[in-house]
């Protein structure tokens, strides 16, 4: 049997429960697992391991994948996702156990351990860059992509809540209603406080002419238009190669807001800051909630 009706098939037997407790997943969720076994599965075949049948699927196989991921650089929290969703793949394939730990796999251990708290800059600032000097550009290339990285540098949105903000019944005056392309699924509010986010707002509606339009144009789905938006980012230098990141906007934005509240740089702009501790936490809860996390402590991964 072709080994792309085996994977249909297994993903459309098993995808839609979860690994423990066979309780139903997100479509999120079930989008991730499909979209990383195919990749997978065909980059296994460039690896030089034809498996005519998926389930002929073994720990040397993911070895090979890691190995790979780690050659080119792909982030500890990538890999370690990735890794998770070919363990439950092996569960679905009764080899439950095969797939060990990130570690396992990879030639420096070091590449997937995950810093909860950031050890470099990831704002442009940090880099010597700003926004504008990369706009120009961008707006020639694609206007929509333009004003998602606004978005994103505005009010610290991900790259998805950016996308798919519908701003028209997103802009609740006195706050910014985030409920599209949140992870997790949790909606958040995130106050309007600036001219500029005010001004960025109205760019955005101008934009999403109807009342019901997000900053996706019509003729994309969700999965071309994100493939579409780093093409542009990084033909405009906008990657890690190049020290720079549209995820590093969002990096800005809450390492702005730390300042606003506590009058001085964040720790990992300045890494002594003379601060109260109860100021300096009070940043940190609203840094949290603002980037749509529960706990403060979570704010480290962005300022230190």
């Amino acid at each position: 049997m072709n080994w792309k009706i085996t994977l249909q098939n297994i993903i459309k037997q098993h995808n839609k429960t979860a690994a423990v407790g066979g309780k139903a997943v997100s479509f999120a969720t079930q989008d991730a697992r499909q979209e990383i076994l195919w990749l997978g599965f065909k980059e296994l075949r460039t690896l030089g391991f034809k498996l005519d049948n998926v389930r002929g699927f073994k720990e040397r196989h993911i070895m090979a994948l890691v190995q790979g991921w780690e050659t080119r650089g792909l982030s500890a929290s990538t890999i370690q996702n990735r890794v998770s969703i070919f363990r439950t793949f092996a569960e679905w394939i009764g080899k439950k156990g095969m797939v060990r730990r990130s570690e396992n796999y990879v030639k420096n251990p070091d590449s997937v351990i995950r810093h909860l708290v950031t050890q470099t800059d990831k704002t442009w600032s940090g880099q010597g860059i700003s926004l504008e000097d990369k706009l120009a550009t961008i707006q020639k290339q694609d206007c929509h992509i333009a004003i998602q990285l606004k978005l994103q540098r505005a009010f610290g949105l991900r790259m998805k809540e950016a996308a798919l903000l519908k701003p028209h019944g997103a802009d609740k005056g006195a706050y910014l209603a985030v409920n599209w392309g949140t992870k997790g699924g949790r909606d958040r509010i995130i106050p309007v406080v600036t001219d500029h986010q005010r001004e960025v707002l109205a760019e955005a509606k101008r934009l999403a002419i109807k009342p019901n339009d997000s900053m996706t144009p019509n003729w994309y789905n969700f999965k071309q238009w994100r493939n579409h938006y780093y093409y542009v980012c990084q033909k405009s230098g906008i990657s890690r190669q190049e020290g720079i990141t549209s995820h590093g906007l969002r990096h800005e934005r809450l390492n702005e807001i730390y300042q606003e509240i506590t009058g001085v740089e964040s720790p990992i702009k300045n890494r002594y800051p003379n601060i109260d501790r109860d100021c300096d936490q009070t940043a940190r809860q609203e840094i949290a909630e603002v980037a749509g996390h529960s706990r403060s402590s979570i704010a480290a991964a962005y300022i230190g």
